[in-house]
């Protein structure tokens, strides 16, 4: 696809943007909660012995994602590596939201960290696909917007819902959107 739209919310590109912010949105907001959260459920699963796993699992498997989407991308577009990051970050939240155990939650935590690699590399080469060059600063400051609301409220939303209804809300709370 030949970049050609120079707006980011006018005509065809408005679909294309709001969805760059609302997944980025999506990962930022999971990424400010779980040290909020992971406290209440590392001591409901007896898991302190794995608690540094929970953030390492997702940085490290998080690499290989965007080894993955960045190939993926180069030799068959970037839709099925967008649709196989955001299947992944989903299964990690349902996988880390309902696990038993604190291994199972680290597992949960590196299928989403699969997701997000692949999600950092192939949201970039949308942007450089479908929007115009002077288009892309714009996308990008939308994109590191993004950051700005859950980083605000998703430690303040993880405290209450670890507190109120149950640390693994965190993580499924999230799927629905």
């Amino acid at each position: 696809m030949t970049p050609t739209a120079t707006g980011t919310l006018g005509g065809p590109l408005r679909v294309a943007t709001i969805g760059i912010v609302g997944l980025v949105s999506l990962i930022a907001f999971e990424a400010m909660a779980v040290a909020t959260a992971l406290p209440t459920a590392v001591e409901e699963l007896d898991g302190l012995a794995w608690y540094g796993w929970s953030f390492t699992a997702l940085l490290v498997v998080s690499v290989v994602g965007m080894v993955a989407a960045g190939e993926l991308s180069d030799r068959i577009g970037a839709r099925a590596p967008l649709l196989a990051g955001v299947a992944a970050f989903l299964t990690g939240l349902i996988v880390a939201g309902l696990a038993p155990s604190m291994p199972v939650f680290v597992l949960g935590r590196a299928l989403q960290g699969l997701g997000v690699g692949m999600l950092a590399v192939v949201l970039y080469v949308i942007v450089g696909a479908v929007y115009a060059p002077e288009a892309r600063p714009r996308v990008f400051g939308a994109i590191s917007a993004a950051w700005v609301l859950p980083a605000l409220v998703g430690p303040v939303v993880a405290g209450w819902l670890a507190a109120g209804v149950g640390w693994r809300w965190a993580f499924l709370g999230l799927v629905p959107l």
